[in-house]
């Protein structure tokens, strides 16, 4: 019996030393690839076997295997050509939305050696999306007694892509009333306005059409198109104006649904229908405007579904306040989400058990 509790001491220990070099290994060794996104399932990302040290036939022979940690595997090892091969299409826009830098990351596991190698592979952004306005054709609503010089927002055109790829800028058509202007938000973000050049006479002209056009950089370049039709009707001359500009509100990510957030508000100096807003969400790809509400005539805004921090830790709600002929006011809401103790630990265990006669050598 003290024989037996002895043996099964050593194992423990000498586990406890594999686990030890393990996390050494996992500090110490890792191997850095860059490969642009969509490329075909089967291409070629790395010579795994030569930055392991390996022959491409050890792979097998000495066990080397991926370790996802659970997640979903986007790369696999070809053990005849000794390569790290893509396993299906990466799409960069789904798996990093808009972040600056896409990377993956997984372990290597080499099992008769018990080592483990961090891999990390970047995801390089390609052109592979054109600019694209959220409806075809944009409806304006502009005094005849609008002043020349003033100034209209449109609606923003969106494009997933990353830098140089990415919305550059827009162009109008030809016309004899309007000029574009083209803005930048602090966060980079470029948005068209339309500026009233000469004055609106609706008994000659009711309505105008235009066509505006958002290109982006890439080679060759992308771009997409929507048309303004212009209503020219009788004096509007004030948008809505938000009391502020950027809103913030952070909140635990297990509130029920339907809780009140914050309320929003903006006035503007008209009277009548032309001074009565309501609120609007701007709507864009993604899944913000169904997991919150916003009341379009109080400006309250709650929650319609549950928040998740381990899904999304922040949020950015894009507003317009608009008044009875359409003039709008821009503004923003951020939420943070905050982490609340929800989760159990998850454990990922990888080991290897062998056995050691009793009589071995320190």
């Amino acid at each position: 019996m003290a024989a037996e509790q002895n043996h099964r001491g050593c194992i423990r220990r000498l586990l406890l030393c594999f686990l030890l070099g393990t996390l050494w290994e996992i500090s110490a060794a890792q191997i850095l690839y860059s490969i642009p996104e969509e490329m075909e399932k089967g291409s070629f990302v790395g010579n795994i076997a030569k930055d392991l040290g390996l022959q491409p036939t050890e792979l097998s022979e000495r066990g080397a295997r991926i370790v996802s940690k659970g997640k979903k595997a986007h790369f696999a090892l070809n053990v005849r050509s000794g390569s790290l091969v893509i396993r299906d299409r990466i799409d960069r826009e789904k798996l990093c939305a808009q972040r600056t830098q896409c990377l993956l990351n997984f372990n290597i596991l080499v099992e008769d050696e018990l080592k483990i190698y961090s891999v990390e592979v970047e995801i390089n952004d390609i052109n592979d999306n054109a600019p694209h306005f959220l409806a075809d054709e944009l409806e304006l609503k502009i005094s005849e007694l609008t002043s020349p010089g003033t100034q209209h927002l449109l609606e923003s055109a969106y494009d997933p892509d990353m830098g140089v790829n990415s919305l550059q800028g827009y162009e109008l058509s030809p016309n004899h009333h309007f000029s574009l202007r083209v803005q930048s938000t602090d966060d980079g973000v470029k948005y068209p306005e339309l500026v009233l050049e000469q004055a609106l006479d609706r008994e000659k002209e009711p309505d105008l059409h235009l066509v505006l056009t958002a290109w982006d950089g890439g080679e060759p370049v992308r771009s997409g198109t929507a048309r303004i039709r212009v209503i020219v009707l009788d004096a509007n001359d004030n948008a809505p104006v938000f009391t502020q500009s950027m809103y913030t509100v952070s909140v635990p990510e297990n509130v029920p649904q339907g809780t009140l957030l914050l309320t929003v508000n903006a006035t503007d100096a008209d009277e009548g229908i032309n001074s009565q807003v309501r609120y609007f969400q701007v709507k864009r790809p993604g899944e913000t405007s169904q997991i919150f509400q916003l009341n379009s005539v109080t400006g309250e805004l709650s929650t319609s579904q549950n928040l998740d921090y381990e899904v999304a830790e922040f949020y950015v709600i894009e507003l317009e306040a608009k008044d009875g002929l359409g003039l709008k006011g821009k503004a923003k809401i951020y939420v943070t989400v905050l982490d609340v103790n929800d989760n159990a630990p998850e454990v990922t265990i990888t080991s290897v058990i062998n056995s050691i006669p009793e009589n071995a050598p320190p």
